[in-house]
């Protein structure tokens, strides 16, 4: 029974989910196996997979073992559960598949039932306030019916089909738009080659009416052409508009991603030394933030606080806010996050305005068991140090840093970005500050360097 993809399934539930699929099974118009529901019970009580001939005996008790009557039931319950889930799937999209309802009064020639489903329908649909593709998708599956129902009752000269086209063509632009900026954000991490079929066709028609004006194409179109189109920087701002502007209109998960685009794509911005994107980045923070849509679950994740947190110290007109933001949003993080988390970025703060005692003692107040935050403490415990020309506890700080960062190897690109600081912080101990030539070789070294997430703290020391 070990691995098998119903356990899975059924340890995965909540315990009104569990609930909700007892009944479901209960119902004789999906299931009428017992041996199926005994399946689920029996599954829904095992803390981890039970064995086979144990699960036998407790669904066909006093039987002789069968696993091919086994894999039958577990069979029959794999897709009744699948079945669950795609209701529940369908219970959570915002916009009701009605296109499905009209198709069965269409198809049994319930003429008066399909009318007024119809016209149910466009009302329903036009109040709603996403304005995402998808929306417009389900638009040309009602209109497409509509189009069925009028060619079979032989009214061909009323026949919609300017509205099915119009309502396909935005959707097509809209999600092709929405495809292209995925692939692209991917290709930049990844840099696996994509193929986007028709591009340049797809970019030329979402500029014209009346497609520029709907907006999915509109956000998705700005999308693209800010974030990988040439002359990105000139269009920046007008997707940021129409991101703050249309994002109501968009399910939470979909602009979610939209502003995770957008915020990745100033971070490239500001670690390329565009500092004007830092301002930028806030702003997307500060909507996000308020809008609720970098919240997942309610939660808001560690990796995100310390960004937002780190962008506001860059900006010191912004220092307050970010103490404000760093204390409000401590309880928004994961419990077992929250004190190393909170005590990292309030030790940020402090380290910024100059305060190094606090900042120490901050850095005391919790124990840092994510590894990547742990090593954010020690680097800017380094800092601190290093500013306080504490040059004995750096010394000793630096070689344990050294040893603790090679017994890490797996860790890649950071891995070798706290190689290249505990270098150079070693080489700004020992370098003679009377020398210009040595200083001047220093920090033209920092400065080539790219893989250094400290440069301009460390380029700051040698100015």
């Amino acid at each position: 029974m070990q691995n098998t993809l119903v356990f899975e399934i059924v340890a995965n539930l909540s315990k009104p989910e569990q609930r909700e699929v007892r009944n479901f099974l209960a119902s004789p118009f999906f299931n009428q196996r017992s041996d199926v529901q005994l399946l689920f019970y029996f599954l829904a009580k095992q803390a981890s997979p039970p064995s086979r001939e144990a699960t036998w005996q407790a669904v066909f008790p006093g039987q002789n073992f069968d696993d091919q009557q086994l894999r039958l039931s577990l069979s029959y319950l794999l897709k009744l559960l699948e079945q669950y889930l795609i209701l529940k799937e369908k219970q959570r999209d915002p916009l009701p598949e009605t296109h499905l309802l009209l198709a069965a009064y269409r198809r049994r020639k319930l003429s008066r039932h399909f009318e007024k489903t119809q016209r149910a329908t466009t009302k329903l649909l036009d109040s709603q306030p996403f304005r995402h593709p998808t929306f417009y998708f389900e638009n040309y599956l009602v209109e497409h019916q509509q189009y069925l129902h009028l060619l079979e009752s032989g009214r061909t000269k009323e026949l919609n089909l300017q509205a099915v086209e119009d309502q396909l063509t935005t959707a097509t632009l809209a999600m092709k738009l929405r495809q292209a900026c995925l692939l692209r954000s991917h290709q930049a991490v990844f840099k696996t080659p994509y193929r986007i079929t028709l591009l340049d066709e797809i970019l030329a028609l979402s500029e014209q009416w009346p497609y520029s004006e709907k907006p999915a194409v509109l956000v998705y179109r700005l999308c693209y052409v800010a974030l990988f189109g040439e002359g990105g920087d000139d269009n920046f701002g007008a997707f940021k508009a129409v991101l703050f502007e249309h994002g109501e209109r968009f399910p939470k998960e979909e602009i979610g991603s939209l502003y995770l685009l957008a915020i990745n794509f100033c971070i490239k911005k500001i670690n390329a030394n565009q500092t004007d994107y830092l301002r930028e980045a806030l702003d997307l923070y500060k909507q996000g933030l308020k809008t609720e849509m970098l919240l997942e679950d309610g939660q808001l994740s560690r990796f995100a606080y310390n960004n937002i947190t780190g962008i506001a110290m860059r900006l010191p007109d912004e220092w307050a806010w970010a103490e404000q933001f760093v204390t409000n949003y401590r309880t928004y993080l994961e419990p077992a996050a929250q004190e190393a988390a909170y005590s990292l970025n309030m030790a940020r703060l402090a380290f910024a305005k100059k305060r190094y005692d606090d900042a120490l003692a901050y850095l005391q107040l919790a124990d840092y068991k994510d590894f990547i935050n742990g090593m954010a403490a020690r680097i800017l415990q380094l800092k601190i140090y290093f500013e306080k020309r504490e040059i004995e506890l750096l010394d000793a700080h630096l070689r344990t840093l050294r040893m603790f960062i090679r017994r890490k190897k797996r860790m890649g690109y950071h891995y070798q970005n706290w190689l290249n600081i505990v270098h150079f912080t070693q080489k700004l101990m020992e370098m003679n500050p009377f020398d210009e030539e040595q200083r001047l070789a220093l920090r033209a070294a920092v400065a080539a360097e790219t893989i250094l997430t400290e440069k301009e703290w460390l380029l700051a020391q040698l100015t």
